[in-house]
Order: structure tokens, then sequence, then C-alpha cells
């Protein structure tokens, strides 16, 4: 088999998606990211059973690592999409974790290169996206005619995330974006229109700006798809959405306070690393279906998503083209299953 290049593959998400795959690949694995000295030191710790190399996304002089490459498994935001674009030239397979909606939107305009080049590219590869994408698809498996899908996630504030992750989370609280319900789209606030949510106990989650509902709109039929969010503090999401309506939580969006909560948050003072997903879904005759996923540390469950869907890829003819997570796997509840596999604490309610 050609080797797995996992860009980013020695950070929190990244080095368990490749501890897992070293086992079952030795010496067929390569680690790259800017600092070679990190890829080799975290090399060592495997035995040096993978392979380091160093590899700057913003200076991509050369290409020859991915003449022997048949699968790109991308740990880190390429907000220019260069690695992803090479993949669609190229013809290698492309699996992204990115949480981000605009470089999944730059993604997706991908799709005819790599239908031309048979190159298999898969975007919602985590918690949320991904988790979340696969609870709404099943919904509509399940009921009729589904309308409307509320998607819930609560995130634990003792969980340990990298710099763009904290960051993307602060600029999000202040935002405004536009949601579809049917053929009309509507502006809303970030942190606003509660709604209360029985998920580990019952609590209040405001709306959020999460790539999954998004997506969700534009590939299934479902008139209405919003997710909400809240923490594992009741008292801080609340205060939030207090904050909010004032419009003081425009202060996250400065760097300084950025900074100084991030060094907060990692002193691990407050919160669990607890993470739980909900999807909702209301169909034309009222009736109504839900699911769950409960667990602890997202960063994790992101790493064994991907580790199953990078094993289906490969034991599977797996369709050219971009493509999300909940369009490609076709047996949701047996996926969710195997990730049990990975973690016993993880919960899963059907």
């Amino acid at each position: 088999m050609k080797k797995i290049l996992i860009i980013g593959g020695y950070g929190a998400v990244g080095s368990i998606i490749t501890r897992h795959l070293a086992k079952l690949f030795p010496h067929q694995i390569i680690v790259a990211g800017r600092s070679i000295q990190k890829a080799r030191q975290f090399a060592a710790t495997l035995d040096h059973t993978i392979i380091p190399h160093e590899l700057d996304l913003s200076n991509l002089a050369s290409t020859d690592i991915f003449n022997d490459t048949g699968m790109v498994i991308m740990c880190i935001d390429d907000q220019f999409v260069r690695v992803a674009n090479l993949c669609a030239d190229l013809g290698i397979h492309y699996i992204d974790i990115t949480a981000n909606q605009n470089i999944i939107s730059k993604i997706e305009q991908l799709h005819s290169k790599a239908i031309l080049n048979k190159s298999s590219m898969l975007l919602s590869v985590g918690l949320a996206p991904g988790i979340t994408n696969l609870l709404a698809q099943h919904c509509t498996e399940k009921l009729k005619e589904v309308q409307a899908v509320d998607i819930s996630i609560l995130l634990g504030l003792g969980e340990q995330h990298g710099e763009h992750a904290y960051k993307w989370t602060f600029d999000n609280i202040h935002s405004s974006y536009s949601l579809k319900n049917g053929d009309q789209t509507t502006l809303v606030k970030s942190f606003t229109q509660p709604k209360t949510t029985e998920l580990i106990g019952k609590r209040r989650f405001y709306l959020f700006n999460f790539s999954d509902q998004h997506t969700l709109s534009k590939t299934t039929s479902i008139q209405k798809v919003t997710t909400r969010m809240a923490f594992d503090s009741r008292f801080l999401t609340q205060s939030i959405g207090l904050l909010r309506k004032t419009g003081i939580t425009k202060i996250f969006t400065r760097e300084k306070i950025q900074h100084f909560m991030i060094a907060l948050f990692r002193k691990r003072m407050i919160g669990s690393d607890v993470f739980a997903v909900k999807a909702e879904a209301v169909n034309a005759f009222n009736e109504k279906y839900a699911c769950s996923v409960k667990g602890y540390g997202e960063g994790k469950m992101t790493a064994f998503f991907a580790v199953q869907t990078a094993l289906l890829m490969l034991q599977q003819s797996a369709p050219s083209g971009v493509h999300h997570s909940h369009r490609f796997i076709q047996n949701i509840p047996g996926f969710l299953t195997t990730l049990q596999t990975f973690d016993e604490n993880i919960q899963i309610e059907f």
C-alpha cells in the first residue's frame, strides 16, 4: 500500500490518530508538520515505527512526499486548502477534521476536480461536525418526512484544545450567521434563542455557528437544522447568554482577552472533559425521534472517528469527489458502535 500522510500528526488529536494507525500499518505512516524536531521526538515514543517529515503549509516548495502517498489526514487548519487542492490534482484520498466552515466551503469547490482525478475527499470528521451529522442523518432514516432537526452539543470546559480551536470558539460567541429554513434564510446571533434540552441533565443550549447545520441543510431534505451549544458549567453558559444580550461578548473577539481566557482554560481550573451530542427530529406528522452520544474527551472522539473513517476508506471503494461523513457512512449504528471499541466509556442511545 502507499503511505498515509498525517499532517499535524504529532498534535493533540493527530497523535492519537497516528498511534492507532501505526499499530496497524507500521513504517507506512508519515507524520508531518512545521517542526521536524517534534515529529522525530514523537517517532521515538513509537519505536520509530512512523516516518517523521518536515512540512510547512505556507511554503510547499517540494511536494515529493506526496508521490508515495495514498491518503492524507489533515489535522490542522489549512486556510488556503493547498494540500486539499494537491490531493484533488494527484488523485490522493483526503480526510479533513476541520470544523471551520470557510475551509469546508473551499474544499467542497474541489468536487469536480476530485471526481476527474478519482480522489475521495471526506469532510465532517469528528464530534461536531461528524457525530452530529451522523445522528441527524440517522433521524431521517428512522422517521418519514423529517421537517426539522435540533442538534445539541455539550462541551466540557476541562477539555484541552489547540490555539485555533479556542480562538474559533471565542470569535463565534459574538458572531451572526445565516440559518436556512426551507427556501428562506434568516440572520441569527450566536448565543441567543436558548432551548432547554435533557442531555446529562436538563440545561439550556444556545445557538452557535457549527458547520453541521449548514452542511445538513445543503445535503439532506431536512427543512430546518439548528445547532445549539452549552458548556458543562451551567453558570458560565447562562452568564455568556446574558452577556450576549447586552453585547458585552464583543470583548471575547479581542486578542488580549482571548490569550487570557485560553491560559485560564489550560490550567483546567473549571469543568471536565465530558462531551455529549444529541439530535432531535420532528416530522410532518408531529412524530419525534432522538438519539445521542456521550463520553469523555472531545479530541479523542474526533481521533477515533478519523481512524475508523480511514479504515473504511481503505477497506471499501470510496466514491470520488468531496463528501461529508453522513453521506459516506452507510451503516451509522454500526459505525458508532465500532467507536465504542476504542473507548468503553462512549455511550450511544438510539
